[in-house]
């Protein structure tokens, strides 16, 4: 098959991509007709069929595993690893809150970090007296692994990262990073939700301790959906965050327990069995039918490609770094803010964001964008340049 014709063929499996330009899947990505099916078939029979019946409880659980081996597929580590969440800030609670934190410990992180990462490292100052220690990774302008080496003492206990930065678009150079952290006796963990799907993300190539995923970003899939990988040597250190009845083998009534084997001992009650089902469902369609390999470097191709358009516009700064991009691409523009821009595109049927605390634009392009596409995009935001300033001349 040429290229257009796989191009075409992919977009015809989202229809919300045929209706507008989405340049949004960093906040959330569009959910594919297999995905779509199986959320529909499932929630279906449920609705016909009733919740529970002879065989209910036994598909979920086959349901789960399915999911969890798609997810130890696409990072390349044993099932063992992986707990299944509903979003990244769910795992990276797990992950952060899980560790024998006291008084006097420190854990590193970044002003540039999303809530979802930050605010369990505020609980921790808050709740044990924690220090954090603040960098300026993930801002272009700053050497990650110099600004690291900065902040690492004898008392870290971890570091708090994510792979890619989601206020600049900027890759870490997270395998660097974890020799640094693991050097110093302490713990790399990491918010992947901006990785995972748009990078290669072989957890035992990074070195990374935990790694906490989101379904519904560049993986394609419905909401409340994510995962967490756990590494193997790291079950030990952490502790359960949560605790219900899958996430015990055996317990007596003095309080005494044997944690279910492997990561499902982090996983929080109550996931959602048609979302799971079409997570996995997804995931299997990206790797089978798509292509890993072929995401990635569509995905590249095309960030690198709205990078050389935008930056030829008068008035324009591209604020993510060229040579350590992926499919991010951040910028600013003289003569309109940043949230009449993206409200002006939303009129036009085009979905970009702003980044909040500044005047960046964020354009995300998914495997399933065209050249084409994005230049309608700088079209549009010439356009509207024009008439905004024709507007204030008046």
């Amino acid at each position: 098959m040429i290229e257009q014709e796989k191009i075409d063929l992919i977009r015809t499996q989202f229809p919300a991509v045929l209706k507008q330009l989405y340049f949004n899947t960093g906040t959330y990505g569009p959910l594919p007709e297999c995905g779509y099916q199986a959320l529909a078939d499932y929630s279906g029979r449920q609705f016909e069929e009733g919740r529970l019946s002879r065989t209910s409880f036994v598909e979920t659980q086959s349901v789960f595993t399915l999911a969890r081996q798609a997810v130890a597929k696409l990072l390349g580590c044993e099932i063992e690893e992986i707990a299944l969440t509903h979003s990244t800030t769910e795992g990276m609670n797990i992950a952060i809150m899980g560790l024998d934190w006291k008084k006097g410990d420190e854990v590193v992180t970044s002003i540039t970090e999303h809530p979802g990462g930050l605010f369990p490292v505020y609980l921790l100052k808050q709740r044990y007296g924690v220090k954090i220690r603040q960098t300026e990774i993930g801002k272009p302008d700053v050497n990650p692994l110099d600004e690291l080496r900065r902040v690492l003492t004898s008392k870290t206990r971890a570091v708090v990262l994510s792979h890619v930065s989601w206020s600049s678009g900027m890759v870490l150079p997270l395998r660097e990073i974890a020799d640094l952290v693991h050097q110093a006796g302490a713990f790399l963990l990491c918010d992947g939700a901006q990785s995972g799907g748009m990078i290669p993300t072989k957890v035992s190539e990074l070195g990374v301790d935990a790694y906490a995923l989101s379904g519904q970003k560049w993986l394609c899939g419905p909401g409340g959906t994510g995962a967490l990988f756990i590494r193997k040597a790291f079950l030990s250190d952490l502790s359960q965050t949560f605790a219900a009845i899958s996430n015990f083998k055996a317990s007596d009534y003095d309080g005494n327990f044997v944690p279910t084997v492997g990561a499902k001992r982090y996983e929080a009650i109550s996931l959602y069995p048609p979302a799971v089902k079409a997570q996995g469902i997804v995931l299997d369609w990206l790797d089978q039918e798509v292509g890993w390999e072929w995401i990635y470097e569509r995905i590249a191709r095309l960030a690198q490609y709205c990078y050389e358009r935008l930056s030829i516009l008068p008035g324009v700064k591209v604020y993510t770094p060229r040579d350590n991009m992926a499919g991010l691409v951040h910028f600013s523009l003289d003569g309109i803010t940043a949230s009449k821009l993206v409200a002006e595109l939303s009129k036009k049927e085009i979905l970009v964001r702003s980044l909040p605390d500044s005047e960046l634009i964020r354009i995300s392009t998914g495997f399933y964008n065209t050249e084409e596409e994005i230049d309608r995009l700088i079209l549009a935001i010439e356009a509207i340049l024009e008439a905004t300033l024709k507007e204030e001349s008046v």
